[in-house]
Formats: C-alpha cells, sequence, structure tokens
C-alpha cells in the first residue's frame, strides 16, 4: 500500500476511535489488528495517568484482566503434552490435597473442568470474591496456601465457594479456577508460575513489555493506571495505580515454597502487557500453535483448546460457547457467530482479544476507563462499536485482496 494511501486510512481509524472515545468517555485505549501471521495495524490514543497526562502510546502496559487466563491454559496444555498432566485426572492428584465441592464430596474435580468452568466453583458474586484477600494476604505471609481456601477448615473457606451443583453438570463462571492451575503449573513443574510462563510462553514468542503481577516488572516498563467513575461526581478516580509501582525486589520470593499458594502471580487476572505483544500470542494460537518458527503448541493442542467443549442453547447470555481456556463468542462481530478469544473486565478496564479462526484476521483492544452498563448480560456498546470500527476501517479491505 503507498504510504500516502496507508496513512489517509490511519488518519479515518483514529478519528472513527476518537469519536468513540469521546462518546464513551474513555480514559486511554491501545488497539490493533492482525491478519494472518501479520500485525497489520496498531495505534494508541488518550491517557495512561490522568493526573499528570501522560499519553498512552504502543508501548505502555495495562492489566488485562481475564484475558491473562488464556495464558495460564495454555501452560497447562503444554504440560497436558508434556504427559506431567492429564485433563481428566482428580486435581487432588496434582495440588496434594483432596478438594471436593463439599456438596458433591463424592465427585472429584477435573482441569478440564476447571478450563471449561463447569468445576462447580461459584462466582466472584456469590463467594464475595474471598481470592482476592487470599491473594493480597499470601504477599506479606508465605505460609498462607491454598487448601487454606480450598478446604473447608480453611481460614479463607466459605461455603459460597462452592456452588450446588455436581461437578461437570453447570456452568459458572470462576477465578479461583485459574489460581488452582496456576499452583499445579509450579508443583508438576518446580517453577515459579512467572518463571514458567516467561521460559515457555514471553521468550519464545519474543514478547517484551509483559510482566504476571509485578514480579517482573521493572524502572524501564511504562505502566497505566486503570480508572473507575464515580457514579456520583462522575469523575474518574484511580482503582488501580500501577504508574508508581515498582516491581519487587530480588529477594521478595526467597521465601515462597513453590506450589504452596497458587494466586500470588494472578494467574486469573494479572498479567500486564500490550496489545502489540497480544497480537504475538493471539497470532501463535491463531496459527495453530506456530508462530515465526516456535512451536508453542502441537498442532493437534491448540486446535483442541479452541474446539467447542461447552455450550448453552440460549444466546442472551456473555458466555454460551467454551473451548479449553477460551470463550467463542457470538457476539463480538455482527456478521461472525464464532470467534475465538477472550474479554477482560475489572476495576474499570475493558480488553478483548478475539479472532476468526477460518478468515484468519483478529483484533485486540484495551481501555483503561470508560463509560459503560454493568447491567447487561452480554457485550457492551463500547466493545461492539470499537470492534466494528476497527473492522471496517482496517481488516475488511484487507480481507477482499487476500480472496
Amino acid at each position: 500500500m503507498p504510504n500516502n494511501i496507508k496513512h489517509q486510512k490511519n488518519k479515518i481509524v483514529s478519528k472513527e476511535i476518537e469519536l468513540i472515545m469521546a462518546k464513551f468517555n474513555i480514559v486511554g485505549c491501545q488497539a490493533a489488528a492482525v491478519l494472518k501471521d501479520k500485525l497489520i495495524w496498531s495505534d494508541a490514543y488518550g491517557f495512561r495517568n490522568l493526573e499528570t497526562r501522560d499519553l498512552v502510546t504502543e508501548n505502555t502496559m495495562f492489566r488485562i484482566a481475564s484475558i491473562s487466563k488464556l495464558f495460564t491454559a495454555t501452560a497447562i496444555m503444554q504440560l497436558v503434552e508434556r504427559k506431567l498432566i492429564d485433563l481428566n485426572q482428580d486435581i487432588s492428584h496434582y495440588l496434594g490435597f483432596k478438594v471436593r465441592n463439599p456438596n458433591f464430596p463424592n465427585s472429584f474435580i477435573t482441569l478440564r473442568q476447571i478450563l471449561t468452568h463447569t468445576s462447580s466453583l461459584n462466582s466472584d458474586d456469590a463467594s464475595n470474591s474471598v481470592y482476592a484477600k487470599f491473594i493480597k494476604d499470601g504477599h506479606s505471609n508465605f505460609t498462607i496456601q491454598l487448601k487454606d481456601l480450598l478446604n473447608e477448615n480453611g481460614n479463607y473457606f466459605t461455603k459460597e465457594i462452592w456452588g450446588n451443583w455436581k461437578p461437570g453438570t453447570d456452568w459458572m463462571y470462576s477465578n479461583i479456577g485459574a489460581i488452582i492451575c496456576g499452583a499445579i503449573i509450579e508443583r508438576v513443574t518446580s517453577l515459579r508460575f512467572d518463571q514458567y510462563i516467561k521460559q515457555n510462553l514471553f521468550e519464545p514468542l519474543e514478547m517484551k513489555n509483559v510482566a504476571f503481577s509485578y514480579s517482573n516488572i521493572n524502572k524501564s516498563h511504562e505502566l497505566a493506571n486503570l480508572y473507575e467513575k464515580n457514579k456520583d461526581t462522575n469523575i474518574y478516580n484511580v482503582s488501580i495505580d500501577d504508574v508508581r509501582q515498582s516491581g519487587y525486589s530480588k529477594t521478595h520470593w526467597d521465601q515462597y515454597i513453590i506450589g504452596n499458594h497458587g494466586g500470588l502471580f494472578e494467574p486469573q487476572g494479572g498479567l500486564r502487557t500490550t496489545a502489540v505483544e497480544l497480537s504475538k500470542f493471539l497470532r501463535a494460537h491463531m496459527l495453530n500453535g506456530r508462530l515465526n518458527g516456535q512451536q508453542m503448541l502441537e498442532q493437534k493442542t491448540s486446535k483442541l483448546m479452541k474446539s467447542i467443549q461447552w455450550s448453552r442453547e440460549e444466546n442472551n447470555h456473555f458466555f454460551s460457547k467454551m473451548g479449553l481456556g477460551f470463550h467463542i463468542s457470538h457476539d463480538f462481530l455482527p456478521d461472525y457467530k464464532e470467534m475465538i478469544g477472550h474479554a477482560g473486565e475489572a476495576y474499570g478496564l475493558i480488553s478483548n482479544l478475539y479472532w476468526h479462526d477460518e478468515k484468519q484476521f483478529g483484533i485486540i483492544f484495551i481501555l483503561n476507563g470508560s463509560q459503560f452498563d454493568l447491567s447487561q448480560n452480554s457485550r457492551f456498546e463500547v466493545e461492539k462499536e470499537l470492534a466494528e470500527v476497527i473492522y471496517k476501517y482496517v481488516i475488511e479491505e484487507s480481507l477482499l485482496k487476500t480472496n
């Protein structure tokens, strides 16, 4: 594409996104689009820090919330390939203590159920997000263990952690499942979760601006705050103050016992990274496990993760189909009923990473604060409008040229 045409195209995309930014009062935004093995577009808008008016750039790292789970699920599937774990085995076998839903004490729980959210672990709302306190306290007390959360006599246990349905028979989105995965990854590899992910995902995919929790953050990293709007004052307040955050000292983890906790690196939602870096992970999965000569997963494993493992007939839910860790969306783009990926929503942040497997295109965007309605069951309007603009002005023409 001649540079002048490309420049005009980018100006149109930017203008459309800036209109959406104004409409939904978005603080900051990063976005990217991919086609086959190429990153075909990326850009950044708004502020990473409202107080200092520092701008978002393509190097700004955001806490991306639940998209983080895709990295955790991919790590699990790497270990399945190495025959270190079995998706259908009782998770107690790997954790070293018995885990049961006390409402169904004779039914064991599997990693397959955890990756599809059918394990009978309950929602954050039902359990009052008790896992968040479990993680917070664990940073200052390395003696806290996962069984303190999951066992009935544990200090963090509450009966609301578990649903009143048999494992494998119903669906409920759970953050605790990813924490269990984090502990299993550590126990079977004898590596800290962040170290395993760095060596087996970040480095092979050449992801640089990336860190789980604050464990690998350094002074050179450019971070974005997250913002939530106060409904009474209509003013944005900082919900996650990452700009002033510094990484842990080199000795911070010296007393940490690998495999004890599972949540300290926040495998459920604590990944900090950029849209451009996420595009590498997206392309590797879209291309069946391989990118730039690096094999992240075997082709059959990648296809298995993307295949429908659970579904329900009603389409008025955000989650109506699941792969192994992956959400299979029916409403990300109007003309594409099965797009694969995941969304994140926490502390005012909204993030999306989705691709279409057959057409081989993908869209990523991250917002660190916006106006959206929490009451709906399906996708927020701001997500729909951003996805449609990026598709229309970046991807559609490129798709026509490849057909």
